[in-house]
């Protein structure tokens, strides 16, 4: 791969001794496992909401995602449920009566006190002391942050629950969060995304715009330990015209010396339901001098089915605006698949998931090769996320991938970093090597 990966590497080799902390007084902060954080989850990742497979498909549950910009994963298992607990993330677990049982209860239990989650119980609790499931109902009754909705619960009773149990976890406060705006604490850290030209080599065209709170008492915080709270105070509009507009400043900025990269940028499921969103995103690049095709918005998987829904109204806007739009964390599901005839999205993000499923199975191989040979064929890019290892980035050789984007290539980094690499390149200044 050569040139530029080299050249990053050495610089980051630099970098990481002294973090990537340092204000504009010249002060080093405390180094605070922000890569960590990186590693650990998806770009835009708020709270996680964890399920059971008999929830799955119920309709409320996954508009309460969607409109609370919650991450959902469901287990059919103990061993998946048990997975899905690890970690430092601040997780929702819905449970059903039929999900009630002492090897549930007991991982609660051992995951009480190493991470903060809450409970919201789709049974009725009544009924449940009158049966053998008595003293479990106890012990779940010991968590301090459950909820009860019952098992025939709609929408608002739901809402209403995982709001009351993602106040009980938040870490900030809405004033701490003011000042963030007024200080601009908010900061923008910057993953490359790399390209495959017309033959074998891969050319730098693109950097992913990615939020971190510099907190002057904490130090540099990822997006799980402050998106719970900016979706609570509902400012994850006003965060997201800061960071677009941040992103425009600083691609104006490189553009001046040379360096021409576009920019992606992870749009919340909530912010979808503005209907007014496109417009001022336009207003936005406009101001800045810049076109919106130069802007990438990556949105997660939702139901697309209805043509007349506001987030699919908000969406189209959008690319009628001429901005494009990528479907992210794309699982190679058939739920996933079925969006590619809903919405004509520019480009597909596969998740680092299917990537390792493919590479050790067959089937799974077979059936990503057919999903990246439909995106082309409907003019739509496909990139791979999460290519930590050699051995992936020779895999997407199989499967004819567009771009790439992960640790391999680089993590994400400020933007003197882009800047220094960058302006040392080949006299083309369109294309990066």
């Amino acid at each position: 791969m050569g040139g530029f990966f080299a050249k990053i590497a050495a610089f980051l080799t630099n970098f990481r001794r002294r973090d990537e902390t340092r204000t504009g007084r010249g002060q080093v902060l405390p180094k605070t496992g922000d890569n960590h954080h990186i590693r650990r989850i998806l770009p835009g990742e708020t709270m996680l909401m964890i399920a059971s497979e008999t929830l799955r498909a119920h309709r409320a549950l996954n508009d309460v995602v969607r409109e609370m910009s919650f991450t959902l994963s469901s287990f059919a298992s103990l061993a998946t449920f048990n997975s899905l607990l690890a970690g430092q993330s601040r997780r929702i677990i819905v449970l059903a009566e039929s999900d009630i049982n002492a090897d549930i209860v007991r991982a609660l239990q051992e995951t009480a006190g190493r991470m903060s989650f809450a409970i919201i119980m789709a049974a009725d609790r009544v009924s449940l002391r009158g049966g053998e499931k008595t003293e479990l109902v106890d012990k779940l009754a010991s968590f301090e942050n459950i909820e009860w909705v019952g098992r025939e619960f709609d929408f608002d009773r739901l809402s209403s629950s995982a709001r009351r149990c993602r106040r009980r976890m938040l870490v900030v406060s809405r004033q701490e969060i003011a000042s963030a705006f007024d200080n601009k604490e908010f900061v923008l850290r910057y993953q490359p995304k790399v390209e495959r030209n017309s033959g074998t080599e891969w050319l730098t065209r693109e950097a992913e715009a990615l939020v971190r709170w510099l907190h002057p008492k904490h130090g540099l915080m990822g997006p799980l330990e402050f998106l719970p709270e900016i979706e609570a105070f509902d400012l994850m509009g006003k965060l997201g015209a800061y960071v677009l507009d941040e992103a425009a400043r600083q691609h104006v900025a490189w553009r001046d010396r040379g360096i021409r990269l576009n920019a992606c940028i992870n749009l919340a499921s909530s912010q979808l339901s503005d209907s007014h969103l496109a417009d001022k995103y336009a207003a936005i690049v406009r101001d800045a001098g810049l076109e919106c095709a130069s802007f990438t918005f990556e949105v997660i998987a939702q139901d697309l089915a209805d043509p007349e829904a506001p987030h699919v109204r908000t969406l189209v806007a959008l690319r009628d605006k001429g901005f494009r739009i990528c479907l992210d964390d794309f699982r190679i599901a058939a739920s996933s698949l079925s969006t590619f005839e809903q919405l004509p999205f520019d480009e597909i993000k596969v998740h680092a998931s299917a990537l390792r499923r493919a590479q050790n199975d067959r089937v799974s191989l077979t059936v990503l090769a057919a999903v990246t040979g439909l995106a082309h064929n409907l003019g739509m890019s496909v990139c791979a996320e999460g290519v930590e290892d050699q051995e992936t980035f020779e895999f997407l050789k199989t499967i004819e991938c567009d771009k790439m984007q992960g640790f391999l290539i680089s993590e994400a980094v400020i933007p003197s970093i882009i800047q220094r690499v960058y302006s040392s390149k080949a006299e083309d200044d369109a294309e990066v090597a």
